[in-house]
Order: structure tokens, then sequence, then C-alpha cells
């Protein structure tokens, strides 16, 4: 069965920082909860960007490697290896003026029975919305 996080916020950015911010995954380890590393991979054939996230969840690492092809305003998310059988996510910009960036964020997922059990919707809606109120305080920075 899969499971769903999605999220509209209006961000205090313009759309060219949001897009840098998404596919900088150096800059996740120093922002993003639970995240130990974050690292970019060599580039794909296609342009797309790769990166390789390690997170500690529950008292467990999990190395999470994923493929962002970006499309003027929509950044595409694939999980090329990791603990999920599938992740997919997207991140949909709609400048609102030259300041303000509305941001349309849907994951979808599924994931393995033993980390099912713990994977209440209520536990991923949180996690989600730290998520993106991380990212928020990246982007004022």
């Amino acid at each position: 069965m899969s499971r769903t996080f999605k999220r509209s916020k209006i961000f205090n950015a313009d759309s060219k920082k949001i897009l840098f911010l998404i596919n900088n995954f150096e800059a996740y380890q120093d922002f993003l909860p639970g995240c130990l590393e974050s690292s970019e991979l060599p580039c794909q054939e296609d342009g797309s960007a790769s990166g390789r996230l390690v997170f500690s969840i529950l008292n467990k690492t999990y190395e999470f490697k994923s493929l962002n092809r970006t499309e003027d305003l929509v950044v595409n998310i694939i999980q090329s290896e990791g603990p999920f059988i599938n992740f997919n996510a997207s991140w949909k910009l709609e400048p609102i003026n030259s300041q303000d960036t509305k941001v349309n964020f849907e994951a979808t997922f599924s994931l393995p029975f033993f980390l099912k059990i713990f994977a209440q919707q209520s536990l991923i809606d949180q996690l989600g919305l730290k998520f993106i109120a991380a990212f928020e305080d990246q982007l004022k920075r």
C-alpha cells in the first residue's frame, strides 16, 4: 500500500533560489532533520542531478540515492537506491511575484514491511511538515 504526503506552501523566495536548494544535495545535511550525510553524485547522461542522503531513523541508518529531473519549474525525484520499495516526489513551483513562490510538494512511496508498522499517516505528516519547515528556514539564510 502506497503512502502519500502532499502540501502547498508559499515561500518568500524566488523560484531560482528554491530550485537551487532542491538540487543542492550537499546542503541537506546542514538543515534536514535526521540527515547525517549528504553528497552529490556524478551527473547522469540525461543531465539529471543525482545525490545521496544518509538518515538516522529509530537508531538505524538508511541510505537514500535519488535522481532529480528538472524541467522548467518542476523537479521530479525518483529513488534509485534506498529503503523504500518505491519513492517518487515532485516539487512544482508557481511564481507569484519576484519575491514569492507557491510550492506544491507531493511524495508517494511504498515501505517494506519492517517500516510499515511505524508509518502511520500522522507520523508521515509530522515528518513531512518538519522537512518543509526546515527547507523554509534554510531558504531564509
